[in-house]
């Protein structure tokens, strides 16, 4: 039987170094959050955005898909408090997660990620450059109680999930030959260069 998998747009950073919420700055004319919605789309049977109290408002605006904020026991505690919260709120086997910050991400990729599925493993992780991108993952459900451990510990770090979990790493050569879809944005300096600099999408 065919695995369920839950899609989450990660959007519940505060965006300090950008200086305004990067989830709605545009590439090519969308906002940054849309593009990871479409590199998810097609391949997850439910999507969600997990965002911050102060943005909620502005995504039901731009968009009809459900917009969660996190379990409010692990609020404000970050990417691993919305993974909890998508595991909290969908029956789905896995949670392919993206951040809101990747424009450039591509649906063949996340689509080719997610063909490395494996009941064996609780966690299937690109290896880029040899570090990994444990935000762009899918995280089985069973893992949930081990992230509520960690987090009631106090434990924030997504390294610590890995450490605890059987990871399938992929090599990120495997998923895209374009460099460019690993790139996020943290700065307006960046943006803004990136806005000028960077390759086009085809």
């Amino acid at each position: 039987m065919k695995p369920t998998i839950a899609g989450a747009v990660l959007a519940g950073g505060q965006s300090r170094r950008f200086g305004r919420p990067k989830a709605f700055a545009e590439h090519r004319g969308a906002p940054f959050f849309t593009w990871s919605i479409a590199a998810l789309r097609p391949l997850v049977d439910e999507l969600y955005i997990i965002s911050h109290p102060a943005l909620v408002d502005e995504f039901r605006r731009q968009t009809d898909i459900p917009v969660l904020l996190d379990v409010e026991r692990y609020r404000g505690c970050g990417p691993l408090a919305g993974i909890y919260t998508i595991m909290e709120q969908s029956r789905a086997d896995w949670m392919f997660v993206l951040p809101c910050d990747m424009p450039y991400m591509r649906q063949e990729v996340t689509e080719q990620l997610a063909s490395y599925i494996d009941p064996t493993f609780d966690a299937i992780v690109p290896l880029h450059g040899g570090r990994p991108e444990p935000l762009v993952a899918l995280y089985q459900r069973r893992l949930g109680p081990v992230i509520a451990e960690l987090l009631d510990a106090g434990e924030r770090r997504m390294a610590a999930l890995l450490d605890r979990a059987r990871v399938r790493y992929v090599d990120a050569k495997q998923l895209a030959a374009d460099e460019d879809v690993w790139r996020n944005v943290n700065t307006e300096e960046e943006y803004r260069y990136g806005r000028e600099c960077w390759p086009k999408q085809t």
